[in-house]
């Protein structure tokens, strides 16, 4: 129990650390936008471009934890991670190298969440897993509580520049203390069995809807991460800092709401879960919707905070219910590609974003898109809720 316990600490703190890149980039992109003129699209290529990365290597990531074990890829993961933070903040000096260095990033990032969701099936029993792997996703409300005002305070100190440096360094560090520490994984299955599932895996319904909803819902996510800062200090007036403590209250949200999801849906809720994403879905919409009327700080981050809540409750069900419905030995795989469906979501919303912005001069057609979003996630998922339960167990 010991072990366990400090393994999910040191995934926990390698997640912060992963949300806190993206969260950070939001705010950066302020004063790089100063830095190099750039234009609204050209800032949505160099947020975009990561989660193009990201969805590319999801699907190979979760094939090497099936193949080599998911220590070897989390350690792998986050060194690439560093050393690119590293590269981005150190040797970014035009569009094109800040473009390139975030797609290297992205091929980091890749390995990780599939990598902690092997590490849970192969280290917990099904009734414990949900509980886990929100613990570990509870981190993005760390990363965006915390972050935005560890932001604005790097950026005023040690510049965009310095900020991305020191992300390396930290990186490199939790990933040293992750391969000293997190067990090895007990011995690999058969490649048979792993290529069977794969076959299964593209043919299940089940994993397929779960990738169209998790790409709605990642949409809002990221969309808001990295143009929320920007908006409400060009938009709304807002003084940075001011704009920093709103986007902190949808980390709350997404905080309480990761772990609060976890223990409900694992007691109380076990196979009801396309329920509680369909009508998550559909509330996280309507406070989106709510965070651009709002006319002040105050009822902006409300309604933020809300919205996250709502917006995790619905994440959380998804990432973790083919946790209890797929064999462990393809896990990795499994989980590879549903979060490609959350990571294109995540390549698609800022770039859209960012034309919508050019061509309409405004946020308004972009939050219609981000609500609209979670609609379509909602209503992906209607499907599932007709299955009976144990079609949903034996799913492959």
């Amino acid at each position: 129990m010991k072990n366990r316990s400090l393994m999910i600490f040191l995934l926990f703190v390698g997640y912060a650390v992963v949300y806190i890149d993206k969260t950070v980039m939001g705010f950066a992109l302020l004063p790089i936008e100063r830095e190099f003129n750039l234009q609204p699209e050209q800032l949505g290529y160099i947020t975009g471009i990561f989660f193009l990365a990201y969805s590319l290597f999801q699907i190979p990531a979760g094939w090497l934890n099936d193949r080599f074990g998911y220590k070897k890829v989390l350690g792998v993961s986050l060194f690439l991670l560093g050393g690119f933070a590293l590269c981005f903040g150190l040797l970014g000096f035009g569009l094109g190298l800040l473009v390139t260095f975030r797609f290297l990033s992205g091929v980091g990032h890749s390995g990780y969440p599939c990598s902690c969701a092997k590490a849970v099936v192969s280290n917990f029993d099904v009734g414990q897993r949900t509980f886990a792997q929100s613990v570990l996703l509870s981190s993005a409300g760390l990363a965006m509580t915390a972050g935005p005002l560890i932001a604005v305070y790097a950026l005023g100190t040690l510049g965009w520049r310095g900020s991305f440096s020191l992300l390396g360094l930290l990186a490199f560090a939790i990933a040293a203390a992750i391969i000293i520490f997190v067990p090895n994984p007990p011995k690999a299955e058969s490649r048979t069995g792993v290529a069977t599932g794969y076959r299964e895996l593209l043919k299940n319904p089940i994993v397929v809807l779960l990738f169209v909803s998790i790409f709605c819902i990642n949409i809002p996510s990221y969309g808001l991460m990295a143009w929320l800062p920007k908006y409400l200090v060009q938009q709304r007036g807002m003084p940075l800092d001011v704009s920093g403590m709103v986007v902190a209250t949808g980390g709350m949200g997404i905080w309480i709401s990761s772990l609060a999801t976890g223990w409900l849906v694992g007691r109380y809720m076990q196979g009801k879960e396309p329920k509680v994403i369909f009508c998550s879905a559909m509330l996280s919409a309507l406070c989106i919707w709510l965070v651009y009327t709002s006319a002040s700080a105050l009822t902006a981050g409300l309604f933020l905070f809300l919205g996250y809540i709502f917006l995790m409750a619905a994440f959380v069900t998804v990432f973790t219910l083919p946790m209890k419905r797929l064999p462990p030995e393809v896990m990795g795989a499994a989980m590879g590609l549903i979060n490609t469906g959350g990571t294109l979501g995540g390549f698609v919303a800022p770039i859209a974003m960012g034309y919508l912005i050019t061509v309409t001069h405004g946020y308004f057609s972009t939050f219609v898109f981000l609500a609209l979003a979670m609609v379509v996630a909602g209503l992906a998922i209607l499907p599932l809720t007709l299955k009976p339960r144990a079609a949903l167990r034996d799913g492959v």
